[in-house]
């Protein structure tokens, strides 16, 4: 992960912060003593994915790229592999 085009361009806390809340959202309603409802976990999980398609984007070309990983499932793999953007090409540096 050190290597990928989310890390190197400095937005990993915003995909942690994303899967954070996606999977708070998903799991801890299951444990019932928390209080938390099926409403509010959905709407963190819903949350959590929509800030990842809303933020994590390309520096240079501006491209949201896990919004265009919703119609192209094959950029996912190069935002976890690759330090450059799958879109326009550009390689980035270590942070």
């Amino acid at each position: 992960m050190a290597n990928s085009v989310i890390s190197r361009t400095g937005q990993l806390w915003i995909f942690i912060l994303a899967v954070v809340l996606l999977l708070a959202g998903s799991f801890l309603p299951l444990f019932e003593r928390l209080g938390i409802s099926w409403t509010v976990g959905t709407i963190a999980a819903v949350a959590g994915y929509g800030i990842a398609l809303a933020f994590i984007r390309c520096p240079n070309c501006g491209v949201r790229w896990f919004w265009k990983a919703l119609l192209y499932a094959e950029i996912y793999g190069p935002l976890f592999k690759s330090p450059e953007c799958p879109i326009c090409k550009k390689q980035f540096g270590e942070n």
